[in-house]
């Protein structure tokens, strides 16, 4: 009777775990989709506003007087919004050393033209800065700034020579080795006052070779750039961060937005499909490889979701028993799957990399303002640099990762008592005790990664990373860490110790499929609601707040483009991008990590992503501030922490599927410790041939970057051709022809 009451029981637990799944599942798909219609609407009706703006900018222009247009083509890139002080308001040291007219002679000592007015409630000064052609130009030949060259024009170059340096180039491909034509994709660094090669620069709308995005980030690079490099030397964070400005922004192009817009805000568009260069060209190349990435993982989710799918339902069928058959097989699949992922990522990335022009842009990433050091001399090359110790460096790292290992304690801690609180609801018989105990891990798990997070940003200040890619790796490294802790403890414990401490509600893979669906589908419910609700809500607020009283006053002036701007949501391109990116690495490590305890975690992941590419598109489009265009080669340590994940995902789901599963119960203990071992190393065995078999660079793009490095040293460095044809001349004048009687006698008998 005892095991009959038991099997009852499993049997009942099944069906209400099954019930409870497709019952949360349903939830989530609805609320997505509420979601995903309002923002249809919110999209739609902001569109009808942005042609009109568009309309109104144009005619604007065409109004304009401003014969600096008029000669570049653009005008204003970039907006610094200062407080405008109450006569008693108290202001700290800092703030009045580094005054109002202290930033401005800043700006004015890098060449920047800058142009101020009042908001409409004159409680703000806005700031508007430009930069001549000339002053861009000079910027971008310091920092040998890489732009596209025109095809045709470097065709035509190369196959004329230049005179006196290098000959005719012609070069063709017989076999079809390489798609790209031999000049597509050819970037070049800026040369300023080399009238031979200004030609050589893609020319846009303006006229100019400097599009947005690369007139906005050259403003940026002379902004941060020190004196002896006639830059301003500003560190414009510090200055927000002490309130001696508001913010800073780069200005929207509206007419270039709506135009992107058209092609991107669409509500089905399939993730392949999205315009990425057009991503790249008004968001910068960082922003254009998080979407790369997100529409490249989206599209690989398909056919694992359809899988798991149907495993799901033969689990379901099973009573919902989680040791089906078929999970150890799926298990495998998702292994092998997570390999050719990131193998083809690699693949689709380094082809990126080299069609915008950012291949080796880590190698030259010029230093951080916030980056401090002893002004010194290069040992390469004898420049004016700075240097920090690195016996200074390991310390203030060690000490970091230190207090970062205390903190990874207090998360064991904090997961440790939330199971205290699952035993004692079960020892009272709370219904539902453990779905709350989940629901209260989840909610711990946010607010633990906030706390933890701006700790981790003052901890990678301390450190003093020279350049912005270094400073981000650095804080990935720190914050996935303790996010991992933070998001899998809980879910570690039910799958490999809690059977061993004290047991599970009958079956510990049934409880972690239960708890492990909990915590994903309430994550990506709230995640995806705080992401689009609150801003939004917040905006509204603040554009009440900074408009009070102007809509009723018939002789306010009309806020400008820029106060419009000021009242939209900021996304920090380092802060923002990098939430975006731990949000998917939790999320994946969700979906891979326990997938033999809850099949249906690639289903729900492929649409919480393919929802992720419609809301980020969104956000960025219509409720931020223009994004600083920032350059980037890769991903950086995310895929670090990918491939990691992977690994990691192969142990777990080998010691599910061998230990917590029933699958293998009537075996004895030391043949499944064996079991496991040859199980878990054949995988990872297999990953790694698989990872051999895909090679990382891709044929046609070592071609493509070869045949850039080739042109690119004759067409803009004038790299002399070997003179290979006087070379033979004078082999052929210095060999001996004479055949001698003896070869101590100087007779000879000449054969010439």
């Amino acid at each position: 009777m005892a095991d009959d009451d038991e099997s009852a029981a499993e049997a009942s637990t099944g069906s209400s775990g099954a019930g409870t799944t497709i019952g949360a599942v349903l939830g989530i798909s609805l609320v997505l989709f509420v979601l995903l219609y309002g923002l249809l609407k919110i999209a739609k009706a902001y569109d009808a506003k942005l042609r009109a703006r568009v309309a109104d900018i144009e005619l604007s222009r065409k109004k304009s007087r401003d014969a600096f247009r008029v000669q570049n083509g653009y005008s204003w890139d970039w907006v610094v919004v200062f407080k405008v002080l109450e006569e008693d308001e108290k202001t700290k040291p800092f703030q009045r050393e580094h005054s109002v007219k202290w930033i401005l002679s800043k700006f004015a000592q890098g060449g920047l033209q800058m142009r101020m007015f009042y908001s409409v409630q004159n409680d703000e000064v806005y700031c508007k800065l430009r930069a001549t052609l000339e002053r861009l130009e000079k910027e971008a030949d310091r920092i040998d700034y890489k732009l596209p060259l025109d095809p045709q024009a470097l065709q035509k170059t190369a196959e004329r020579g230049r005179e006196g340096k290098w000959g005719p180039l012609l070069i063709e491909d017989p076999h079809n080795q390489c798609p790209f034509g031999p000049y597509d994709y050819i970037y070049g660094k800026y040369e300023y006052n080399r009238p031979e090669v200004a030609h050589l620069y893609r020319r846009y709308e303006n006229n100019t070779p400097f599009k947005g995005s690369d007139r906005i980030r050259l403003i940026w690079s002379i902004i941060k750039a020190r004196p002896h490099e006639a830059g301003c030397f500003l560190d414009m964070p510090k200055l927000k961060k002490e309130k001696c400005v508001l913010t800073y922004f780069p200005l929207h192009d509206y007419k270039e937005l709506f135009e992107l817009e058209a092609k991107w805000l669409k509500f089905f568009m399939k993730p392949w499909d999205q315009p990425l260069d057009d991503v790249k060209d008004y968001f910068g190349e960082k922003v254009g490889l998080y979407f790369l990435w997100l529409g490249h993982y989206t599209t690989w989710l398909i056919a694992p979701s359809i899988v798991g799918f149907f495993v799901w339902i033969h689990v379901a069928s099973k009573d919902n028993d989680p040791n089906a058959e078929s999970v150890p097989a799926f298990a495998i699949f998702v292994a092998l799957w997570v390999t050719f992922l990131l193998e083809y990522w690699k693949r689709k990335e380094i082809t990126y990399s080299m069609r915008w022009g950012t291949n080796g842009f880590e190698a030259t990433e010029q230093a951080r303002p916030q980056f401090t050091g002893e002004v010194s001399k290069s040992p390469i090359d004898g420049s004016e640099t700075l240097y920090f110790p690195t016996r200074e460096r390991f310390k203030r790292g060690l000490t970091s990762q230190f207090i970062i290992c205390g903190l990874i304690l207090v998360v064991i801690g904090c997961v440790a008592s939330i199971f205290v609180l699952k035993f004692i609801l079960a020892r009272e018989e709370v219904a539902n005790g453990g779905v709350y105990a989940s629901l209260v891990n989840a909610v711990v798990i946010q607010v633990l990664n906030a706390v933890y997070f701006n700790l981790a940003l003052k901890f990678n200040d301390y450190e003093n990373h020279r350049t912005d890619t270094e400073y981000e790796d650095a804080l990935i490294a720190k914050v996935f860490v303790f996010q991992f802790v933070n998001s899998y403890a809980a879910l570690f414990y039910i799958a490999f110790i809690k059977a061993g401490v004290d047991g599970c509600i009958v079956n510990c893979m049934v409880e972690l499929s239960q708890g492990l669906g909990t915590i994903f589908l309430t994550r990506l419910a709230v995640g995806n609601l705080t992401e689009v609700g609150v801003p939004y809500v917040m905006g509204k607020i603040k554009e009440k707040k900074e408009l009070q009283g102007v809509a009723d006053d018939e002789y306010a002036k009309e806020p400008t483009e820029a106060e419009k701007q000021f009242l939209m949501a900021e996304y920090d391109v380092l802060l923002g991008s990098f939430k975006d990116y731990a949000e998917l690495m939790i999320q994946h490590g969700y979906g891979t990590l326990f997938v033999a305890a809850y099949p249906l975690a690639m289903l729900v992941s492929f649409f919480a992503t393919w929802v992720e590419v419609r809301v980020d598109a969104w956000k960025l489009c219509q409720q931020c501030r223009r994004v600083e265009p920032r350059t980037a080669e890769d991903i950086g340590t995310w895929y670090t922490i990918l491939e990691l994940l992977s690994t990691i995902a192969v142990i777990t789901n080998s010691a599910l599927v061998v230990f917590t599963g029933d699958n293998f119960e009537s075996l004895g203990p030391a043949t499944r410790v064996w079991l496991f071992v040859v199980l878990e190393h054949a995988l990872l065995l297999i990953k790694y041939i698989l990872a051999l078999i895909v090679p990382d660079l891709p044929e046609e793009v070592d071609i493509q970057l070869k045949r850039q490095e080739f042109l690119v040293s004759k067409v803009i460095e004038n790299a002399e051709d070997e003179q290979d044809d006087d070379l033979t001349t004078d082999v052929a004048e210095s060999i001996d022809m004479t055949i001698r009687a003896t070869d101590d006698v100087a007779e000879s008998i000449d054969m010439t």
